[in-house]
């Protein structure tokens, strides 16, 4: 299935809008003067000329469009529009929307199209290609309009945050968006069978965010261990985790908690450091106890149970924690005349051992890699490390408390490097670790996804993620549609396979039919593509810079500026654009060039008879 056109008559942003996925074809939607006679509005469908077939050289790529425009355009609303309206068929509020779309028959390689309409609204359809044929929907009905338009499942991938995303999961929509992935840690808990005492424990104990870094370090881990994965960077060999005890200072120097802040003092005195494994062990519970006595101590407020374990003088440490959590089984405390127990601490009391026990296991057959200091561990990324990382991760969320103990480290990895990290495994995560299968057709939404990049990898992201997701898909039939605010993208791209959408006065977007008068894109040279209105109005420097020049111009052409000023001269100096630089120091001479020439002679004179004066002390002397 191949997704060629919307026509949005009020959709939020979207007023009006023509928007044309398709490179085969030309679409225009006219608005009719005689209503009456003729209908509400007239769509013209013809080839496009300029259209080349199996461009991209991806048998199983149907079509790829760039939306560009600048921030504001309405490069999101489309795809805010296509994946809350289209998947599993249309929404039943559409009313007044148009669509058009082609599908195959699996028994056949016919090629079908058709034009969707909407039963309220009258449109004339001039087909020059008599190709399309009409659908209706809509009338009384509240259900789903689905058809082939349906048989496909959209896959939305953002790295940004979007504070103002619809969140609704619809069936068909595949959303790996940051917001999207941000709640599903949270959907998880509500999802799975807990208790709803239990339910609440985890909602309080765990953070969105840190479920979402935990989700994205278990992705990586997985794509990481594709075979022949290629990357733009050096291939992360291993998985750093820091044992973090920094929440321990609540209880130095709190006289409400001398107590606790005794105990921990016991227990570090008592550490084992001459020995890596056991020094870590010792750390690990350490973190463990400091993190549930937080919580404890700190954010349970008005808490009516005083448990607590007296440490012994002769007990190392790994002894005494064990002991601590333990205890919690038969723990027991009264309210209101009866005794009450803990669901939480029963959890504890054989969480706590199973953990430890896990990390012995680890240690024992060499799995893990202790770190200098005993304070962290690393995991080698191979063939068993998302079994591994799985299972930690299952304890880890079990065991914390509100807080976190542990810090997820790669080598270094800069933003741009964890943003494509991020973008090829959520990917592979869907198509090898999703929980539903994948329809044979795809509509891939990737809103910026060269965001953060260095320009570099912007040039490469097109090529990269187009091989990249042609393979991974290889058994599917896939639509790609990006946006982007960047020449990067476009130079990519003949002119057929993108959209561009210019924002006007008074929030109005306009969306250019593939008919437009715009230059070639395809192999443009980038600098010049940027020059282009659509991306930085012409203006090729900075607005700091702009706004420091137009002051200097401005003190040039004014007539009550009588002296230079050393610090615009040096301004000028530095300018690294020639042609800007020669023309700024063509009228700074202008203005000022036979008052410096006279200054210049001064000082020249004022030299020459300091120097001769000099001479006549010499002579005198002799």
């Amino acid at each position: 299935m191949e997704l060629h056109y919307i026509w949005v008559k009020n959709s939020g942003y979207l007023s009006q809008a023509g928007i044309n996925l398709s490179a085969r074809f030309v679409f225009e939607m006219v608005e009719l003067e005689n209503k009456n006679q003729q209908g509400d509005f007239l769509l013209k469908i013809s080839v496009n000329p300029n259209f080349i077939p199996d461009f991209f050289d991806k048998k199983n790529v149907s079509n790829v469009t760039a939306i560009i425009g600048k921030n504001g355009a309405g490069k999101s609303s489309i795809l805010k529009y296509i994946k809350s309206n289209l998947p599993e068929g249309l929404q039943a509020g559409l009313m007044y929307d148009l669509f058009c779309y082609s599908f195959k028959e699996k028994e056949s390689e016919v090629e079908s199209f058709r034009v969707v309409i909407p039963d309220g609204m009258e449109i004339k359809v001039f087909d020059e290609t008599k190709l399309f044929s009409k659908e209706g929907y809509g009338g009384n009905t509240s259900l789903r309009f689905e058809s082939k338009l349906s048989d496909v499942d959209y896959i939305n991938y953002s790295y940004f945050l979007e504070l103002n995303e619809d969140m609704v999961d619809w069936g068909g929509l595949i959303n790996i968006s940051t917001a999207s992935l941000l709640l599903k840690g949270r959907k998880r808990i509500f999802e799975e069978r807990y208790t709803e005492s239990a339910r609440l424990e985890l909602l309080s104990q765990t953070s969105d965010l840190e479920n979402l870094n935990l989700d994205e370090v278990a992705r990586a881990i997985q794509l990481l261990g594709m075979e022949g994965l290629q990357l733009p960077f050096s291939k992360p060999k291993e998985l750093t985790i820091e044992i973090n005890i920094n929440e321990r200072i609540f209880f130095e120097n709190n006289r409400s908690q001398k107590a606790v802040e005794t105990l921990l003092d016991d227990l570090t005195s008592a550490n084992t450091w001459h020995n890596p494994k056991e020094g870590f062990l010792n750390n690990l519970l350490f973190a463990i106890l400091v993190n549930f006595l937080i919580d404890d101590k700190k954010y349970s407020v008005n808490n009516p149970t005083n448990y607590s374990v007296p440490y012994k003088k002769n007990e190392n440490v790994q002894e005494y924690i064990l002991r601590f959590f333990s205890g919690m089984a038969d723990y027991r405390f009264e309210y209101e005349n009866m005794e009450v127990s803990v669901s939480r601490y029963k959890e504890l009391s054989f969480l706590v051992k199973e953990f430890y026990e896990f990390f012995k296991d680890l240690i024992a057959k060499g799995t893990i890699r202790i770190g200098e200091g005993s304070t962290s561990f690393t995991i080698p990324l191979n063939d068993k490390s998302d079994v591994v990382f799985s299972k930690f991760r299952a304890f880890y969320l079990k065991v914390k408390g509100i807080g976190s103990f542990f810090n997820f480290k790669w080598r270094s990895l800069s933003t741009g490097e964890q943003s494509y990290l991020s973008f090829m495994s959520r990917f592979y995560q869907v198509k090898f670790h999703g929980h539903h299968d994948l329809k044979d057709n795809l509509v891939i939404m990737i809103d910026e996804g060269d965001a953060c990049y260095h320009p570099e990898w912007q040039r490469k992201f097109f090529n990269e993620s187009l091989n990249y997701l042609s393979n991974l898909f290889s058994d599917k039939n896939i639509q790609l549609i990006y946006t982007a605010n960047t020449p990067f993208l476009s130079s990519d791209l003949p002119k057929s396979h993108v959209l561009f959408i210019e924002k006007k006065e008074k929030d109005v977007s306009i969306f250019h039919s593939k008919n437009n008068n715009r230059e070639e894109t395809f192999a443009a040279n980038i600098h010049s593509l940027f020059s282009d209105s659509f991306y930085l109005d012409g203006i090729l420097i900075g607005e700091f810079a702009k706004n420091k020049l137009d002051n200097i111009i401005k003190f040039l052409r004014n007539e009550d500026s009588f002296y230079p000023n050393d610090a615009y001269k040096k301004t000028i100096d530095i300018i690294g654009e020639p042609v800007l630089r020669r023309k700024l120091q063509d009228m700074w001479f202008e203005k000022f060039g036979l008052e410096e020439e006279l200054i210049a002679l001064q000082k020249r004179m004022d030299e020459i008879q300091k120097l001769k004066l000099k001479n006549r002390r010499k002579r005198g002397l002799k």
